[in-house]
């Protein structure tokens, strides 16, 4: 059984490895070959990025990556590949651990007080790496600094990380996960090494989520759905599959393209993620709104229609600060999903009749 030893994250699902515990990596192994080809030959840049659609394993190979360099503080005899750490060794566990004194990791912190995860990385946050780099390594290696996500900074946050990444001290590594690159600064892009990486092919995919014990369907047709739906992404197969990620993605897309609003069905829906229990599923809502936008502005573009997909664009800012405050003041469940279900049908609708 599952025994959870890092820290819990913004963004943590029950039963499921969180990154720097995760000894799986599966796929991007032309990545991973080409950065450790590049550290052996001692060219391996002080920022890396490694961007693509969330759940395919950036983060993994991040941490991956980190363990290698650690592990091996001797860039010249350390192995020609990337090796999966071992989960018995000292490393691993105090990297797991948040606890290896050569590694920072930083991502949304957790607010004692308030009794949860902030909706940003704060500049507080950032702040912490002079103190992390102001220390001399404990073995004379590398020190590697992990910021997942950096789409997840606010401008204070993304300035400080730039005055970092302009003048890095010797032996320092920053790898930073990204979900969107277009949310990053292009001086932040600018003094990284990106790395693009692609979602999981379905084999893949699916090999990964039988190691990790999902509840996948028995039907095969159900299952082959799954893995079509899941767009290469374990984090949102596991969504779809646990936590009915398909039927609200379903009832979502049957208010949003109604000819005209479905009032009940959307208070079935809003009443449905209210509650404690329901962070995930709601979190799942929030994230499928602003898929269906993103979907529907890239279909207008491939028409040509770009004064359509510039306001599915405007539509996209909207409903995402809709969502960053239902989080910062922690607002009225139902009300949000309802409200957010009315704007995108009416949205939706105008574009329809525009053709």
């Amino acid at each position: 059984m599952f025994e959870r030893v890092a820290p819990e994250q913004f963004d943590t699902l029950p039963d499921i490895p969180e990154p720097a515990e995760n000894p799986l990596l599966v796929g991007h192994r032309d990545t991973a070959d080409m950065l450790v080809e590049a550290y052996r030959a001692g060219k391996l840049h002080h920022g890396i990025l490694l961007a693509g659609p969330q759940g395919i394993g950036k983060a993994t190979l991040a941490f991956h990556l980190a363990h290698h360099l650690l592990a091996h503080p001797d860039r010249a005899a350390a192995p020609e590949s990337l090796v999966a750490p071992d989960p018995a060794s000292q490393t691993f566990r105090l990297i797991a651990q948040g606890a290896h004194p050569s590694l920072l990791h930083l991502t949304r912190p957790y607010v004692e007080k308030d009794r949860k995860f902030k909706t940003v990385i704060t500049v507080e946050e950032i702040r912490r790496v002079n103190r992390f780099l102001s220390m001399t390594s404990h073995d004379g290696g590398h020190r590697v600094v992990i910021v997942d996500p950096t789409d997840d900074m606010n401008n204070s946050a993304a300035n400080a990380l730039l005055k970092s990444l302009e003048e890095p001290p010797p032996a320092t590594i920053f790898i930073l996960v990204a979900h969107s690159l277009g949310r990053l600064l292009p001086t932040i892009r600018s003094r990284c090494q990106v790395i693009r990486l692609k979602p999981l092919d379905p084999e893949a995919l699916l090999s990964l989520l039988e190691q990790l014990g999902a509840n996948l369907p028995s039907e095969p047709q159900t299952r082959n759905a799954l893995i079509e739906g899941a767009l290469g992404s374990a984090r949102n197969a596991v969504l779809m599959t646990e936590y009915g990620g398909l039927e609200i993605a379903e009832m979502t897309r049957r208010v949003v393209e109604g000819s005209s609003f479905d009032v009940a069905e959307a208070h079935r829906l809003g009443e449905g993620l209210t509650g404690r229990e329901k962070a995930v599923q709601f979190s799942i809502f929030n994230r499928g709104v602003l898929e269906l936008i993103s979907d529907r502005a890239a279909a207008l573009a491939s028409k040509g229609d770009m004064a359509a997909a510039n306001r599915m664009s405007e539509l996209w800012d909207e409903v995402n600060g809709k969502i960053r405050d239902a989080e910062i003041y922690n607002l009225d469940r139902k009300q949000h999903v309802v409200g957010l279900l009315h704007r995108l049908q009416l949205a939706f609708a105008r574009e329809a009749a525009r053709m």
